[in-house]
């Protein structure tokens, strides 16, 4: 059984939305931008990048082809 439900997805269309998805989750989890990076073997810059809806070139390749595709992301706590 699932411990989320439609209402804890996120829908992330853009490099912007998954930047504060990922800082909304990492809030809510009560981590720093410096524990996270260390629990996702990161620096701290690639976090501050992410968070920041930086569009790199992989996360332009994401999108690109999710559209592509007529796909979406979507983010939400992983069922156990």
């Amino acid at each position: 059984m699932s411990t989320s439900d439609a209402r804890d997805t996120i829908r992330v269309r853009s490099p912007e939305a998954l930047g504060r998805a990922v800082r909304a989750a990492r809030t809510r989890a009560g981590l720093t931008q410096a524990e996270l990076a260390e629990r996702a073997r990161a620096n701290r810059y690639a976090i501050v990048v992410l968070e920041s809806g930086h569009q790199t070139r992989a996360i332009e390749i994401l999108f690109d082809t999710l559209a592509a595709l007529d796909l979406e992301l979507a983010v939400r706590p992983r069922s156990n």
